[in-house]
């Protein structure tokens, strides 16, 4: 006697395994699409970075007032404001105080006699030494909050490297390679 059996319940072969290729193939893209949104924590810090609040702002403003370098990372600013504002609990109400200070077109060396005149020197070498050593603090708990990015190594880039172990600056291996052809040779 045949038994026929309903077409909803005829098992396709899965190769021993309880699954297909297919599933396979959908299963492991699921978990490399989820590990790889999970592992993008930095799009939620550089969103809330574009809507910074009005103190990371007024950071940035006096930021490049005192270092006179009008193009300044907005995301590594709001690192900077964060460490600063952790180590000193009036760094919020001197950098508004220093903010007033501001007028369009002041130099840095009038801002700083502002400041001196003011009681923010030391409040201002502060900013200053964070942005370009890309530390903040000088003590033994000080905290790295910028390497390659320190204002220190923007303004000597056109003839030196980041120093690190390896010869040609922090991340080399993203550069494109050489040309072997390009002049560089002959001119040694």
């Amino acid at each position: 006697m045949k038994r026929h059996f309903a077409p909803e319940t005829v098992s396709v072969s899965k190769n021993g395994t309880g699954s297909t290729r297919r599933e396979f193939l959908l299963a492991t893209l699921g978990l490399t699409v989820t590990g790889a949104v999970a592992a993008l924590p930095g799009r939620a810090f550089a969103a809330s970075v574009i809507h910074a609040s009005d103190a990371v702002k007024q950071f940035v403003q006096v930021s490049q007032a005192i270092t006179e370098h009008k193009h300044l990372d907005v995301v590594l600013a709001a690192r900077f404001y964060e460490v600063l504002a952790q180590r000193d609990a009036q760094f919020v109400p001197r950098l508004a105080q220093l903010s007033t200070l501001i007028t369009p077109q002041i130099s840095a060396q009038d801002l700083l006699a502002k400041a001196s005149d003011a009681g923010l020197h030391d409040f201002l070498y502060q900013i200053v030494t964070a942005w370009y050593t890309g530390t903040v603090g000088d003590d033994y708990h000080g905290t790295l909050v910028a390497y390659k990015q320190a204002l220190m190594y923007q303004t000597v880039s056109d003839g030196l490297v980041v120093p690190t172990y390896c010869g040609n600056g922090p991340i080399w291996w993203t550069a494109p390679v050489p040309d072997e052809h390009d002049g560089h040779l002959e001119q040694l």
